[in-house]
């Protein structure tokens, strides 16, 4: 094969190449449904795939078992959140399985109640625990926070 025609033919394959990940992240993705990108051009569904995203606004410690996380869903879905587990800094750790919250929608800031049982460890004042949140998707958000 002459190299005219191996520039020729790698050429024409970049560029369909090109043509599809352009098409597949600027428009409608065959993927998906949607549009790939969030705020893609000519995009008339929501942002594909939707995504779950917490922060933690504040929090504030009520008692040496109980803590309230001001948490914000900042993503594009529904979130509600299943289990919790806490750990303090010496590796002590609670969890709480099979927990229901309330519906959390997007841009909903809401108060998460985080109740220990007091036997592994306490909330003590100045001390760092990390708090761990998993979603009904089983997604996990981990925090750190100063009590």
């Amino acid at each position: 094969m002459k190299p005219s025609n191996i520039f020729l033919v790698v050429l024409v394959v970049g560029g369909v190449l090109g043509g599809l990940l352009m098409w597949e992240t600027v428009g409608p993705s065959p993927l998906c449904g949607g549009c790939y990108r969030y705020n893609a051009p000519g995009c008339l569904v929501t942002p594909c795939p939707g995504r779950e995203s917490l922060s933690i606004e504040t929090s504030q410690v009520n008692s040496s078992t109980n803590l309230t996380l001001s948490v914000r869903n900042v993503g594009s879905v529904v979130i509600w959140l299943n289990s919790y587990v806490v750990k303090d800094s010496a590796g002590n750790r609670y969890a709480k399985m099979n927990w229901t919250t309330p519906i959390v929608n997007p841009n909903q800031l809401a108060a998460i109640n985080i109740i220990i049982d007091g036997n592994a460890f306490t909330f003590q004042s100045k001390n760092g625990y990390t708090v761990t949140l998993t979603t009904s998707r089983n997604n996990q958000f981990q925090f750190t926070i100063t009590a």
